[in-house]
């Protein structure tokens, strides 16, 4: 990636790892479905009326909107439910990593290279230490695997966004956002209930729609169009590893925002994850190509 391109990605991870703070602040007031509902229902409308269409076919969009507007966020909210605190389940979401390596072998026909396997490895020993620093509680099985499976739907998301081809990245954020709030809007009503539904929109304040606008404004539109634009010109397994700093800047934020602590442990954890990334952005630039034809891109390679 160049110079330019991993400024970028380092800035979808800040502007995705505050969205946590804002999240938070925002889920006082109104419940995480609906909450969900409301982020991509702004986003889309009214600008799907005045962007085009990409020219990418509808399962694509739909399976975007469904897998990361969706399922990822009900698997983890599941999770959550079932146990798992919100600081981990977002270290645990960055399992989604792995799974683009492995999604961009076996579909896209891309093999990692020795120094992103070795990058991911420390990044994820990183994510591990952080975890272990944390001194969370132990959690049911269940629960952890709720959160991994809301990893796998991020990464096939990602997946999908590669495959959606050369098309403009704005517009694939906006027509894929518009399949995201009506499975969103009905496990609010019959999980939250109509009555909670009613009281936190007739009660919404500043706070809850200044939430709505940083959800829609600057974690939707412009990290997820930046995000998708650099899937688009690279492989989900260059981009996908600096969602590691996801966590990390929502934990610094946390303790910025919300008077939460940090340890030593968890800063230098956070200070290995770091050394992944360079590990996994030098020295090596391979051009990656997206093909079918399984064989002949493994023996090319």
């Amino acid at each position: 990636m160049s110079l330019n391109h991993v400024l970028l990605a380092v800035l979808v991870a800040f502007l995705w790892g505050f969205n946590f703070v804002v999240m938070k602040l925002g889920l006082i007031e109104i419940p995480q479905f609906l909450f969900s509902g409301l982020r991509f229902l702004c986003v889309a409308f009214p600008l799907v009326l005045f962007v085009p269409k990409p020219k990418t076919s509808w399962p694509i969009l739909i399976g975007i909107g469904f897998a990361q507007g969706f399922l990822s966020f009900a698997c983890m909210l599941k999770g959550m439910t079932l146990g798992t605190p919100a600081g981990l389940s977002s270290i645990i979401l960055q399992m989604h990593i792995p799974f683009a390596l492995v999604l961009s072998y076996f579909v896209l026909n891309i093999k990692p290279t020795s120094q992103q396997i070795a990058g991911v490895s420390i990044a994820v020993v990183g994510m591990y230490l952080i975890v272990i620093s944390l001194n969370y509680h132990f959690i049911s099985i269940s629960a952890f695997l709720m959160v991994v499976l809301a990893a796998s739907f991020w990464a096939i998301a990602n997946l999908l966004l590669k495959l959606a081809g050369p098309v403009d990245s704005f517009g694939l954020v906006i027509w894929s956002c518009l399949f995201s709030p009506i499975p969103n809007f009905i496990c609010s009503y019959y999980i939250e209930g109509p009555d909670a539904i009613v009281a936190s929109l007739s009660g919404l304040s500043l706070y809850g729609l200044g939430a709505l606008f940083y959800t829609v404004v600057f974690a939707t539109w412009i990290g997820a169009t930046l995000q998708t634009y650099l899937i688009k010109q690279y492989s989900p397994i260059v981009v996908a590893p600096y969602a590691l700093l996801i966590p990390i800047v929502g934990m610094a934020s946390g303790c910025i925002f919300l008077d939460e602590t940090m340890s030593l442990k968890t800063i230098f954890a956070c200070g290995i994850v770091f050394a992944g990334l360079v590990v996994n952005q030098l020295p090596a630039r391979r051009k990656y190509t997206v093909s079918l034809a399984v064989p002949q891109e493994r023996k090319a390679a």
